[in-house]
């Protein structure tokens, strides 16, 4: 029996391995003929203290990250996809792309760039891959730059 995938959702933060994660997932949605989700999450929790002085800074990143989506939703239709959408939420992306985003758009299959954090860093803030991997019901595929040394 073969799997094949209908919706593939992967997230974006702008980092080379989202950007590694992307062009994986347009790979993987020509071969399923899937339809492409293309997601980031604004994370609200460490813009508390800084939007308390300063409001216009959501209105900042929501405009760099509709320009960043925009340009990913561009290659993608490029490179032959007929159908790629955009989802930017604001919120915790741990939850989001566990939970609600998969859920919202109907993907069967995330695609997530791993971080680059030591032991040390995922043990101060966590690592999103490692709590998604945990929490999520969709599979899962999480993509590694091999150039990277940790």
């Amino acid at each position: 029996m073969t799997q094949s995938y209908h919706t593939i959702l992967v997230a974006v933060d702008g980092s080379k391995e989202a950007e590694l994660a992307l062009h994986k997932a347009i790979h993987v949605a020509k071969r399923n003929q899937a339809r492409l989700i293309i997601a980031h999450v604004i994370d609200t929790r460490a813009l508390h203290n800084v939007a308390a002085f300063d409001a216009a800074i959501y209105e900042t990143l929501e405009q760099e990250a509709q320009t960043l989506l925009k340009e990913y939703q561009e290659k993608a239709l490029q490179a032959g996809l007929i159908d790629v959408q955009i989802v930017l939420e604001f919120g915790n992306p741990k939850t989001l792309l566990a939970h609600d985003i998969p859920k919202e758009t109907g993907a069967d299959l995330m695609l997530l760039g791993a971080t680059g954090l030591n032991t040390f860093e995922r043990l101060l803030i966590g690592s999103s891959s490692e709590y998604i991997l945990r929490h999520t019901t969709i599979d899962l595929l999480v993509v590694r730059d091999k150039d990277k040394t940790m």
